[in-house]
């Protein structure tokens, strides 16, 4: 994998999250301190044969366990924000569908939060909200090409 800049490639493939370089610090506007409302994120460089995108957000400094911020899939489109959001959403582990900022425990150092998107070779067979497991479990063989970058958040003390 090669960081350049805003971008983080594996292969030809790249994602970047609106105008922040991999590592950087998220806006507050994007997190459960804030707004809570998603990023410009946009990606490129798919492999040929690409039909569907999958787009997961994720926090591997959790206390317990890895801890999903949000789960799109069945994308069309290169592109998410806040005006174009997906339809096809899954739950993250707050329980609710869709997007949620990040939210380290107040006294916990930064925590990491990785988007990952995932091209797909077709469309995955789910509908509704579904949790991460089951769209992991119905997309595994249809992955031909995958990237990922990442930003940091640390909860200020109030």
């Amino acid at each position: 994998m090669t960081t350049i800049g805003l971008l983080c490639l594996w292969g030809q493939m790249w994602v970047k999250i609106a105008d922040y370089t991999p590592g950087a610090t998220i806006a507050v506007e994007h997190t459960c301190d804030g707004s809570n409302i998603p990023p410009v994120i946009q990606w490129g460089g798919a492999p040929p044969g690409t039909q569907a995108y999958v787009l997961r957000m994720y926090d591997p400094d959790a206390p317990v366990d890895t801890f999903i911020h949000w789960i799109a899939y069945n994308l069309k489109t290169t592109q998410v924000s806040p005006q174009i959001l997906p339809a096809s959403q899954g739950y993250n582990d707050f329980g609710k569908v869709g997007y949620a900022g990040p939210c380290p425990p107040p006294r916990d150092p930064p925590h990491r939060y990785f988007v990952e998107v995932f091209a797909l070779r077709k469309p995955v067979s789910v509908s509704g909200a579904v949790t991460w497991d089951r769209l992991w479990s119905a997309m595994a063989d249809k992955v031909i090409g995958r990237t990922e970058t990442f930003v940091v958040y640390k909860r200020q003390r109030r």
